[in-house]
């Protein structure tokens, strides 16, 4: 029998948790069945509730759909039939999912307690401040207080719980739960013994002692059910310590379960299944895109997870028929951590479908703490190879090169890899800068059976560079040096690491010799070099010193990555198009990130680049809509306004005036009264290529304004613009010279015209427009009204008097006590800390309230009052809110002015950066209402900030 590992006060596991505590004995298989508390069936396979067997309760279901800001609202991922326990199960996404319910008390505990579950996890997380991704959790790390359990990493599980003076950690690391198979875990803790039992599928698997005198309490606060009481989070909207994967039948009850009692538990709930769990399908597990139908945004035609975040993709290869391509991705939910590599597949680099994911971080030396970037190669008799960047951060040297090898060649998919145990490459002494040493780009010397490898660095003294390494067999690699680098003194912005190196064939250049393209990526935007590669020096000699921007989009197009297909011969890159949009929004929206349309590479004849979207493309188009040649502007116009949408490829070829500097180009994404409009544009005076997005939304939340690009000229030859509108993502490429990746968002569903750019003397030589399906080859679900409505014309508009702090004074506000709330808060300041107060870069107003501005600061208290108001228009409120995370002393309130109560409150989330709070009030339409901010809190954090308090005010009371 397995010993748990035992923790020692304020929750962390100790030095001395690698002793084992002393064993104790097992529990009586005799034991009195204890009395069951509570009992979550999870078969209600439809809605927002919970049913709570025993007493008839329904408990809320928290996701993020329930009231979805950019789609229709939708349910839970609620899963009947076979591949549940009994009767339903719930998927919990890992980050938005979870279920409060009323808490535990001390007299329901006091002979002890048993948790239950039959949990089937998708993905552990990194284990967070040392927290259990909880299955169940009542628990305060302040008192000592609670219990949480649930799984750690790499499967290891058990639970927490707090004595008072101490909390102890029983944790099972020797029979670790499996990933996308059920388990029944269960915990008991019999206070009168003084001993922790741990169950697994109805055997007792860890026995250990309570730590003596310690006395085990309950904090006044909900049980919750997929989430830990006291989750850390990251940018104050994403927790961690967050439940992924299937629950079902979750129990509580008091009193202690022996052995027999869970045995009998375990083979009950078994009994329609043969006495076997059900075996899980891929689909039982994941998340399905057709949750996103009708999101306003969500791209259609670009390669993207089918849900939670992304990163680049990388390790393009061809196999068997099908293409195989990579990405960085987060099963936890749509943002950055816990990085997993996750693998799509295609018939033609176009229609691409989600297999499981590849490589995940593992209980080893190799890569416990990331699966970060890389790419893929064959060996020597023919099996795909990926090499990734392994991550292990109790090394001074944290990064370094691993191999996987595909497990079954025969498998299409490819869907098991093998890990080699070592790594292949570790970063020697003078091998770039100590501790930089990422994303390997492994390619083929064909003529002499070798392959090189790039390695993201930087040269001490010298540019961000990529280290060279060649092999003859993949596993033993050989340092040739840096690949090249540039003058730190011309480019100091370049003397950072050279993230995502890639080196690709382009053809012949006018001196006869072949020529290379050298890509890598900086702060999120890509630059490219042209050159010759040198194999016997292993060199690259670029054409000119000086970088160039890939795209001219200013960040949306990075990460790339490449290939030679082997089918036609021609260089492929892929990118990782950047969301551009706030941690609110994404938390909102289910997934950030897609992947760049796959592009062709070559040289063109004056030595540059020449690029173009694949022409598989082509393969999407459903119906052409527009097929105009050698027309004037005006009736291009015309026609052009009679067409529109969010799924369109349009090709234009315009012979420009000679006498003219209009600016030549598209109108994308319009309403038909132009209250939002995205320009897309060549402009010959300043020769430049422009997207003009300063009326591209008239949400202000978006950060998808002003105007990007770069220089270009159209050197006397038509312009020649193509353009893909996949929902929220522009590309555009202008005579195959340069591309311009950008996002729209644009808040009305009308925003789908299109308008011409051109001066009148121009000619239209041709206008094309088509309408584009999906990569997934499904019909798409036209953008719908979301569950949270609002008029954009409107709810942006405030109806109290200083309800924006536009006068940079508390004026029309009431100060009703305390100094938490006083003029001294109100600023200018756009910066706080290491970022900005609001996250889409753009104040609303010219003022706001920043509480730890005010004499006193944390420590002051407060309350201050809107003037009062009778609610008028469609009673939807809306406002600005951060600032410390305690919603019973820190809050805003709606309150009834007739009778004080307290109708709709809200809390900041403990972090400085704006959120936007919507509520819809309508059922209070036509009543006399205030607005009351609360602080009454004294410590760290103790404040809010408010700003931008929109009310639709029917008339002001005094």
């Amino acid at each position: 029998m397995a010993t748990a590992l035992l923790a020692s006060a304020c929750g962390g596991v100790p030095a001395a948790a690698d002793k084992a505590p002393p064993t104790t004995p097992s529990a009586p298989a005799t034991a009195a069945a204890p009395a069951a508390l509570a009992h979550w069936a999870f078969d209600e396979q439809r809605g927002n509730l919970a049913t709570e067997t025993l007493s008839g309760r329904a408990d809320p279901v928290n996701f993020v759909f329930n009231r979805a800001r950019f789609k229709p609202n939708s349910d839970p991922f609620w899963r009947s039939g076979p591949a549940c326990i009994k009767g339903g199960c719930l998927l919990f996404d890992g980050y938005s999912t979870d279920i409060a319910a009323p808490g535990l008390t001390a007299a329901q505990t006091s002979k002890g307690f048993t948790v239950s579950a039959w949990v089937a996890p998708h993905a552990f997380e990194w284990g967070d401040g040392d927290q259990y991704s909880s299955f169940l959790s009542q628990f305060d790390r302040q008192s000592s207080k609670g219990f949480a359990f649930g799984v750690h990493r790499f499967g290891a599980w058990g639970i927490k719980m707090g004595f008072g003076a101490s909390v102890a950690d029983f944790r099972v690391k020797d029979r670790k739960l499996p990933k996308d198979a059920w388990s029944h875990v269960a915990a008991s803790y019999d206070p009168a013994a003084g001993v922790v039992r741990l169950y697994l599928n109805g055997e007792q698997v860890s026995s250990a002692a309570a730590p003596a005198g310690g006395v085990f309490g309950l904090p006044a606060v909900p049980l919750t059910i997929g989430r830990h009481s006291q989750p850390l989070s990251t940018a104050g909207v994403f927790q961690f310590n967050t439940y992924l994967g299937l629950m079902d039948e979750v129990r509580v009850a008091s009193g202690v379960a022996g052995a027999a009692a869970i045995a009998r538990e375990f083979a009950a709930d078994l009994a329609s299944h043969g006495g076997k769990p059900p075996v899980l399908k891929p689909a039982d597990v994941s998340i399905d895109a057709s949750v996103f139908d009708g999101d306003r945004y969500r791209p259609q035609f670009h390669a993207m997870p089918d849900f939670g975040w992304m990163n680049e993709p990388h390790a393009p290869f061809f196999h068997k028929g099908q293409y195989h391509l990579f990405f960085q991705k987060n099963p936890f939910g749509p943002f950055w951590h816990q990085i997993h590599w996750g693998h799509w597949v295609s018939p033609d680099m176009v229609r691409w479908r989600e297999v499981p994911m590849a490589l995940a971080p593992d209980d080893d030396t190799l890569a416990p703490d990331g699966i970060w970037s890389g790419s893929a190669n064959f060996t020597e008799d023919g099996t795909p190879a990926l090499f990734f960047t392994a991550g292990n951060d109790s090394l001074r040297l944290r990064e370094r090169s691993g191999m996987a090898l595909a497990s079954d060649v025969n498998d299409t998919d490819l869907v098991n890899w093998s890990k080699l145990p070592a790594p292949v490459t570790l970063q020697g002494e003078g091998e770039g800068r100590a501790g930089d040493f990422r994303d390997p780009f492994v390619f083929r010397d064909g003529a002499n059976r070798r392959w090189f490898q790039l390695v993201g660095s930087v040269v001490p003294g010298r540019s961000g560079a990529a280290m060279v390494y060649e092999s003859a067999d993949l596993k033993n690699w050989t340092y040739r040096g840096p690949l090249f680098t540039i003058d730190p003194v011309k480019y100091p912005s370049f003397v950072r690491t050279f993230e995502l190196p890639v080196l690709l064939p382009i053809g012949k250049g006018k001196d006869g010799r072949e020529r290379h393209v050298f890509l890598a990526d900086l702060a999120a935007q890509a630059y490219y070099w042209t050159g010759v590669f040198d194999t016997a020096t292993a060199r690259f000699i670029p054409d000119s010193e000086a970088p160039r921007v890939f795209d001219l989009g200013e960040g949306h197009f990075s990460g790339p990555s490449g290939f030679v297909d082997p089918r036609t011969g021609r260089t492929i890159v892929f990118s990782i198009a950047q969301g551009e949009r706030t941690a609110q929004t994404e938390w909102e929206s289910g997934w950030a990130h897609n992947a760049g349309l796959p592009i062709e590479l070559r040289i063109g004849p004056d030595g540059d680049l020449r690029l173009a979207p694949i022409q598989e493309l082509g393969g999407l188009r459903e119906a052409q809509l527009l097929d105009l040649r050698d027309a004037t502007p005006a009736v291009a116009a015309a026609r052009l306004a009679r067409v529109g949408g969010d799924l369109l490829e349009v090709e234009l070829e315009l012979a420009p005036s000679k006498a003219s500097k209009a600016r030549r180009g598209l109108v994308l994404r319009k309403t038909p009264d132009n209250a939002e409009r995205t320009g897309l544009y060549v402009d010959p005076a300043s020769q430049r290529f422009e997207i003009d997005r300063t009326r591209t939304t008239l949400d202000p939340d978006m950060r998808s304004h002003g105007v990007q690009g770069g220089a270009f000229d159209l050197a006397g030859e038509n312009l020649r613009l193509r353009v893909f509108l996949d929902r929220s993502m522009v590309e555009a490429y202008v005579n195959e010279r340069k591309s311009l990746t950008s996002r729209v968002f644009p808040a009305r569903l009308d925003a789908t015209g299109l308008d011409l750019l051109a001066a009148p003397d121009d000619r239209i030589v041709s206008l094309k427009v088509w309408r584009m399906g999906a990569s997934n080859g499904k019909p798409v679900a036209p953008a719908q009204p979301s569950g949270v409505r609002f008029d954009p014309a409107t709810a942006f508009t405030t109806g109290l008097p200083n309800g924006d702090f536009a006068n940079c004074d508390l004026s029309g506000w009431n100060i009703v006590e305390g100094g938490a709330f006083a003029n001294r808060g109100v600023t200018q300041a756009v910066n706080v800390s290491t970022y900005q107060y609001n996250a889409a870069f753009r104040m609303p107003d010219r003022c706001h309230f920043a509480g730890a501005g005010v004499p006193g600061g944390d420590a002051a208290t407060g309350v201050m009052r809107s003037a009062r108001f009778v609610l008028g228009g469609d009673g939807r409120i809306n406002f600005l809110l951060a600032g410390g995370r305690d919603p019973e002393r820190l809050h805003v309130a709606l309150v009834r002015a007739a009778d004080g109560k307290e109708l709709m409150r809200a809390g900041a989330i403990g972090f400085e950066q704006y959120q936007r709070v919507f509520w819809d009030a309508s059922a209070f339409i036509g009543e006399e209402l205030y607005l009351q901010a609360v602080d009454r809190a004294t410590g760290e954090g103790g404040h809010l900030n408010l700003d931008s308090v929109n009310v639709p005010v029917a008339r002001l009371v005094k």
